[in-house]
């Protein structure tokens, strides 16, 4: 059943799709870092005021790697996470809708072995095009800016735990309220949990100034859609490890590495979010 769903997804022209955006994306980043890293050797910043120029050549290719990915990589993390809940919110409807889940569950296995096996197709193919394009940027920038990234194990189990909150969530809800209902609820989770997290980031930054609220608001939508978390952790693993997140960097990094909790939690989170759908699935008729 997985095999069989993950060669209906490749067939699929939104996977092709988002293959070939993620290449075009991965060609453009590599022009722009050939050319920034171009001017960085030769000090071709003849647009840049006298300030600017004395502030760039004071950077090591640590600093520009930093900037280059923390730049990249929410724009490749939307990307991934639009595949993730296109893709998680269709794959069990369609196969109740179509016909195909009475034979499915004819044959001589659990209920939970067909739903985890079924609902388990999207999330590989979004892990694979999230490996493409986080790989192609960290290969791309280490080739012009020579670094050591800080922790790539944490970074591909915080990938992992990143997209399984984001595919638990889209496939208990295709279950319980069906498709469209689940992207616009994932979708909006995922853009709420994103927007604090940047702001969290920025108030660690300055932890005496932040407002209450404002706290308060952060670490709830934190907690309530742990997807941030696991994005952050995988920024922070590929990043420069003798590099520092600046202040103008922080909405859009990391300040310090992702407490273990935060990410053990996601993954209790995930489980019970799938949990969840198995048993509306479980009751349902076919």
């Amino acid at each position: 059943m997985f095999l069989n769903g993950i060669e209906q997804l490749l067939r699929r022209k939104i996977v092709l799709i988002a293959g070939i955006a993620a290449l075009i994306f991965l060609g453009f980043y590599w022009w722009g870092i050939s050319a920034a890293s171009s001017a960085f050797d030769k000090g071709e910043l003849t647009s840049w005021d006298e300030e600017a120029q004395t502030v760039v050549s004071m950077l090591r290719p640590a600093d520009a790697a930093l900037a280059a990915i923390i730049t990249a990589g929410p724009l490749a993390a939307t990307l991934i996470t639009a595949l993730a809940v296109v893709l998680g919110s269709s794959m069990l409807p369609e196969e109740i809708s179509r016909g195909r889940m009475p034979f499915w569950l004819s044959l001589p296995q659990s209920r939970l072995r067909v739903y985890s096996m079924i609902s388990l197709a999207p999330f590989a193919v979004s892990l694979g095009l999230a490996l493409l394009l986080f790989g192609g940027i960290l290969g791309i920038t280490r080739l012009y800016f020579p670094f050591t990234s800080r922790n790539l194990i944490l970074a591909f189990f915080s990938m992992i735990l990143w997209l399984g909150v984001v595919w638990s969530c889209v496939t208990a809800l295709s279950i319980i309220l069906r498709k469209v209902a689940s992207m616009v609820i994932t979708f909006f989770l995922a853009g709420l949990a994103s927007m604090f997290g940047g702001v969290y980031e920025l108030m660690m930054m300055f932890p005496g100034e932040a407002p209450a609220a404002l706290v308060t608001v952060a670490r709830v939508t934190m907690f309530v859609f742990p997807a941030d978390r696991g994005f952050r952790g995988v920024l922070y693993g590929i990043i420069p490890v003798d590099a520092a997140v600046t202040e103008n960097m922080a909405f859009f990094g990391v300040t310090a590495e992702i407490p273990p909790e935060h990410l053990m939690y996601g993954a209790v989170w995930a489980l019970l979010l799938l949990w969840l759908g198995y048993l509306r699935f479980r009751k349902m008729d076919f």
